[in-house]
Order: structure tokens, then sequence, then C-alpha cells
């Protein structure tokens, strides 16, 4: 740009050359060529023409500044709408039925991979109760079987054994893929006449399995491999059941009125009607089902009594999942019932998007009362990416979003930590 003075200067001679060159351009060609030479007129003409030129560029230095056209905005990329959470629904409260018209389900046990086992005694099989209410066989042939229990919590997997109450003996059922062969685990002497062992468990911290020898009102720890055992209390009428809590006390459930405590030494927690088993939840509550009274009895960590859950048809078996809801077996309505103490999961709904993701709408429900934060978290995959993630709320299931190129995900939910801590699993297909 020009500074004022010199652009004064510079507009004075081009105004200067301009009218000179309009001097010669006024005459007719004729006398324009007669009175100059031609060569000077060509400069004259070629001067005028860079004059307007050098006018234009001056004009256009003396304009406002030119701002460049904007270029044109890429079209922004669709943005990913917002993922809504899905609807929840309270549980029902009290006792339900989840599986009806069995022979004669008898106990119950948790496996290791979260599926409920159950012994049916009329029938003489162990069965599984599947997430979606589907019952798996599993074994047959089996002369009366009641407890069951599953070895290897350290390794995450391992073999059922199962009490078989008509030989007197517990047998050892195979969990691998491809068999779940039957053997013997240990025998029993029964010099009584009456009826052999009855429920089994639990596996102890170092693979010792509890044996409550019913007939002989004894209680065994047992080797894993079932080759040695040592007795760690006698004197009870008929010992059918055995737990261990958080401060590894054990309860035994005793057929003859009691439930006793090792805390080391035997002591009676609480008189009961026709104890039959026992469980312990990670609250410290403990568990017991009563067939004189036909009743599930909730006692909290001293013995005193919280709830009593009754009307229940001779109720031989008891089990905990691992959010603490309840299960329960009905001998003689051939029934198994739970009773929602937390929250549960039903099978998810999954909506495939035009995008090629998948929504999944987890199916949450709590129990009355139950308010804890839950947390919604995907299994690790590389052939998974989520892409929006809605943690439930008190009314809500949460929402997932996912890519992925594999049949199916899975997902974990959970409330509270350390060994309080509950959670479920869940395996949902992508694909129909």
């Amino acid at each position: 740009m020009f500074d004022d003075q010199r652009r004064t200067a510079f507009l004075e001679r081009l105004k200067n050359g301009i009218e000179v060159a309009s001097e010669f351009g006024s005459r007719n060609d004729f006398e324009h060529e007669a009175i100059v030479d031609r060569r000077f007129i060509r400069v004259k003409r070629h001067r005028w023409w860079l004059s307007l030129i050098a006018m234009t560029m001056l004009a256009a230095c003396q304009q406002a500044p030119v701002i460049a056209s904007p270029k044109p905005a890429a079209a922004p990329s669709p943005s990913m709408s917002p993922l809504a959470a899905c609807p929840s629904t309270a549980a029902l409260g009290g006792p339900q039925l989840v599986v009806r018209n069995l022979p004669a389900p008898d106990d119950l046990a948790l496996g290791l991979d979260a599926r409920l086992y159950f012994s049916d005694i009329t029938a003489g099989t162990v069965s599984i109760l599947n997430s979606d209410g589907s019952v798996e066989r599993l074994a047959a042939g089996l002369k009366e079987p009641e407890g069951i229990v599953q070895q290897g919590r350290q390794y995450g997997s391992g073999p059922l054994l199962v009490a078989e109450q008509g030989r007197n003996r517990v047998v050892r059922i195979a969990m691998d893929f491809q068999s779940h062969a039957v053997s013997v685990w240990r025998a029993f002497p029964n010099a009584s006449g009456g009826a052999g062992i009855d429920g089994i468990g639990p596996e102890l911290s170092n693979g010792d399995i509890l044996i409550p020898d019913s007939p002989n009102g004894v209680l065994w720890r047992v080797s894993g491999d079932g080759k040695t055992a040592t007795r760690i209390a006698s004197g009870m009428v008929r010992p059918v059941g055995a737990a261990v809590d958080a401060s590894d006390r054990i309860f035994i459930a005793d057929e003859g009125g009691a439930l006793w405590v090792l805390d080391p030494t035997r002591r009676r927690f609480a008189t009961l009607p026709t104890p039959d088993d026992v469980v312990v939840g990670r609250d410290g509550h403990v568990f017991v089902n009563t067939l004189g009274d036909n009743a599930i009895h909730e006692l909290d960590a001293q013995g005193k009594q919280v709830r009593v859950i009754t009307g229940i048809p001779q109720p031989q078996g008891i089990a905990l999942d691992s959010a603490d809801n309840l299960y329960y077996t009905e001998f003689t309505s051939g029934g198994i019932g739970r009773v929602v103490r937390s929250f549960v999961i039903d099978p998810a709904k999954v909506t495939r998007t035009t995008q090629g993701t998948y929504v999944v709408c987890p199916v949450i429900h709590r129990a009355p009362g139950f308010t804890a934060a839950l947390e919604i978290q995907v299994e690790a995959s590389s052939k998974i990416q989520v892409l929006q993630l809605v943690q439930p709320g008190p009314d809500s299931s949460g929402a997932i979003e996912v890519r992925s190129t594999a049949p199916s995900i899975a997902i974990s939910l959970g409330a509270g930590a350390g060994s309080n801590r509950l959670g479920l699993g869940q395996t949902i297909p992508l694909t129909p």
C-alpha cells in the first residue's frame, strides 16, 4: 500500500500522462499519423493503456480490504443419537415359581457357571436350570440323588459331587465338554438302617468338602479327592446340610430340630421345626428351610429371626445366587421357586440399527426396597466395540449400543464392592 505523499505524487503524474494521451487520441487517424511519428504514437498508446491499468490497480488499493470468499463447509458427519435408557419394572414381591411340573425336585446348588443345579429324587436325575427357564439333564440313573456341590472354586470350574442317598455315597459327575461320566467319589458306612446321606457341601477354601453323615450323626471334612476324612462334629440327630460364613463359622442343619454352629465348639444357634438345609448370604444372614412348618427362616448373624417365608410345600432345597436371590424347591408340588432379594435380569432385547450396530436393552427387575446403584460392564473383545453405554438408574435398565462381528456379547451387572458385592452375568445373542 502507498502512504499519502507518494500516492498524491503518483496520481499527479498519472493524470498528466492521461491528458497527453487524450490529446493525441482526439484527432482522426490521418491527422495523427501525418503529424506524429508512428513509433511515438505507439508508445503513447501503450502508455495510455498502462495508465488505465495503473488507475484500476490504484482504485483497488484504495478500496476496503477484500475478504476471501468462504470455502464451502463440509457437511457434518451424522452425529450419534444419544442412547435412551430402557425401562425397568419392579420384581414381584414374595415367592414366585420359575419351573413347574417336575417329578420331585430336591436339593439345589449354584454352579460356578452361575447356573442352578438340582436333583430329582424320584426321577433319579441331576439337571441344570438355565437362565431362560429351560431344563437341561446332566446325569440319570442315580438312586435318590440329594445334595449337590461343585468342586474347583479356586479354578473356576470342576466336577459336581452329588449325595446318592439310596446308596449312602457321594458320586462325582464330570463336567468336561464331552462327558458327564458318573463315578464313586466316596462311600460311607451306614449301620443305622436309616436313610443315607442327604445334603452335602460346601467346598472350603483349601478344596476340602463338608459332608454331613446323616445316618451316623457326624460331620466330616473330606479331602478334595475323597480319600481322607476327618470328623469335626458328632452327637447330632440327623445332620442334613452345612454352610460356612465369612468368619469361617460352620452351620449344621439337624433334622432333630436344631441349627448348630461350630465356633469353634458346637453350640445351638437356633431351634427350628425339622431343618433340612442351610445357606449363608453375603450380608451374613442365615437361611434355613424347615419341613416342619413348610417355611424358610431368615436369621441374622446373631441368630435373631428376621423374616419367615411361609406356604412352601416341603422346601427340600435352598440356594442363593450371586446376587443373593433365594431359590427353593417345592418337593410335593414339583416346582422350583425364587424370592428376589436384590435384582434379577430377564433375557435382553436386541435391535439391529440401519447403521449395522446393535442396541441392547437389559431387562432388570429390582426387589422392592432395593435402591443400590447398579453398574453394567461389557466383557472386552477385539470383535466388539462399545459405542454408547447408559448405566441403569433407579427406574431404568440402562442401554448399550455396540458394533460387533461376534454372535453374542457378555455383560455383567453388579452393585456394591468387596465380599458384599452382588452380581449377575448374562450372555446376549445378537442374531436370531
